[in-house]
């Protein structure tokens, strides 16, 4: 049996070129954090030799329109060798007149494909939300849906005020984003360590470090940004720390009528 090096990666089921974005984020994504190949499964795509995209290898698989499930079965089990994913993104079929149905059929032969091993986390993106629990009981991880991250902070909300009054604070702008440098005696120290060195910016203001400003070239021209990028990360090669500020207090950096004025009391 193949080693897990020579396993499938992250696999996109029902993947079509319209959703080609996908694959451009999963590979940012996935490069970070030590996967090495997408592959994607669709019907009528055109099968391609393997390409690299932001380090990441892309296999295209093609299946021949119409098939039963029990050959979906056999393409997945043998052909896919799904039970070696690392995850499974279960896409809607675009051009499909009841999409959940047929996404419900292909997260059931992922299931069958993977036998009485235990299979990959499988996400699925559904067109109707009351369709939701129609995945129950085929071993689906998440099922997510246009809106569901809106929709899951805001009924977090209603029932939490803590994460109410923060929502509420980054639409107020009491609490803002920023990069900071690395302090000299942080430089040769760890994520975790500035993390928990870090609590207060130069004017006193409550401040929390969530990420790291960074020149990898994966991320685009320039480099980009990385939220948690995990507690043993080395700061020496870092641009920058990003970090959350909370207060009322405008920032002179964002307000420069404010530059160079006393914190208020």
């Amino acid at each position: 049996m193949s080693g897990p090096k020579d396993g499938p990666g992250v696999v996109v089921v029902q993947w079509s070129p319209d959703s080609l974005g996908l694959v451009d984020q999963l590979a940012r994504t996935m490069a970070g954090a030590g996967v090495a190949r997408i592959t994607c499964v669709g019907e009528g795509i055109e099968a391609r030799a393997d390409a690299r995209r932001g380090g990441v290898e892309l296999r295209t698989l093609a299946l021949e329109p119409g098939l039963g499930f029990d050959e979906l079965v056999a393409r997945l089990e043998h052909d896919v060798r799904v039970v070696e994913a690392r995850a499974v993104i279960v896409l809607p079929r675009a051009d499909a007149s009841e999409p959940d149905s047929i996404s419900r059929l292909a997260c059931a032969a992922i299931r069958k494909a993977c036998g009485d091993q235990t299979g990959p986390n499988v996400l699925v993106e559904i067109e109707d939300p009351e369709a939701a629990f129609e995945f129950v009981g085929l071993g689906v991880a998440t099922v997510f849906y246009s809106g569901h991250l809106r929709a899951a902070l805001l009924g977090q909300a209603c029932v939490d005020l803590g994460v109410f009054q923060f929502i509420i604070g980054l639409l107020r702008g009491r609490h803002r984003v920023r990069t900071i440098d690395v302090p000299a005696e942080l430089r040769e120290a760890t994520f975790a360590e500035a993390a928990l060195e870090l609590e207060l910016d130069e004017r006193g203001r409550p401040m929390t470090v969530i990420g790291v400003a960074t020149a990898n070239k994966e991320l685009g021209e320039g480099g980009g940004v990385i939220a948690n990028p995990g507690p043993t990360t080395p700061l020496r090669d870092v641009l920058g720390l990003l970090v959350l500020l909370s207060g009322d207090d405008p920032d002179p950096d964002l307000d420069p009528d404010l530059a160079g004025q006393e914190p208020s009391a």
